[in-house]
């Protein structure tokens, strides 16, 4: 399936559930609005919903994106498919009794990278994470030939999952777009600095920096190497590629 070369979509995945995407997504869009980059979010699948006042599942990361840098859309166009389970989106949509529809996602995401420059799509845990028992998000990317930003949550067993992510995309021909290092806490733990110089080392070219615990702002540093991979797309070079391990 090819997409119009009009916009850029990325999918924004984690080294696990947890790792901060919505968080970078949200200092991403912003800075993005704020250079004057039009740009929008999208977050397909949403499980774990709490009820929102009228009773139905609110998905908050959604509704966070949303306020973020899209004010002007509703929640509902942010998110097609809220789900309450605490489970993975394939699980939580069939204890729901929902049929989630790839293509409906699709088109949704084909849909919005006509419409603007950017468009940061928000995926449910790790790039394996099902949407829909068969389809995962890893499906979505290789379908829509969408470039992978993964966020590593800066925690023991992220040099692990990583590599695992960077094997896997490898292995299946997804572009890599970069790795964000995220800080997941302000209090002491060993790794902390040992995992920066690792990741940046394994992530080579793609490493595009490390976001402090709580910022409110994205570092210069991770913009600077995100448009530089942006520039890499737009000149249809392609994303250095990792060793696989």
């Amino acid at each position: 399936m090819k997409v119009k070369n009009v916009g850029q979509g990325i999918l924004i995945t984690g080294t696990d559930t947890g790792a901060g995407k919505t968080h970078v997504a949200c200092l991403l869009g912003k800075r993005l609005l704020r250079e004057g980059i039009a740009v929008l979010p999208l977050k397909p699948v949403e499980s774990g919903c709490a009820p929102g006042g009228d009773g139905r599942p609110f998905p908050a990361d959604a509704a966070a994106l949303r306020d973020a840098f899209a004010s002007g859309l509703s929640v509902s166009s942010v998110c097609r498919y809220p789900l309450s389970a605490v489970l993975s989106p394939h699980l939580a949509a069939r204890a729901e009794g929902i049929s989630i529809d790839p293509a409906r996602i699709r088109q949704t995401v084909i849909d919005a990278i006509e419409a603007t420059d950017i468009v940061l799509i928000e995926g449910a845990g790790g790039v394996t994470v099902e949407i829909r028992e068969g389809y995962s998000f890893a499906d979505l990317a290789r379908d829509l030939s969408l470039p992978v930003l993964i966020v590593a949550g800066n925690r023991l067993g992220v040099l692990n999952h990583l590599k695992l992510t960077l094997c896997y995309l490898h292995s299946e021909g997804i572009s890599l777009f970069g790795v964000i290092l995220n800080d997941l806490t302000l209090e002491p733990f060993s790794a902390r600095e040992p995992n920066e110089t690792e990741v940046r080392r394994i992530a080579g070219d793609c490493y595009l920096g490390r976001i402090p615990y709580g910022a409110a702002f994205l570092p210069d540093e991770v913009f600077s190497h995100f448009r530089r991979s942006l520039r890499k797309i737009a000149n249809h070079s392609s994303v250095p590629q990792l060793r696989r391990y």
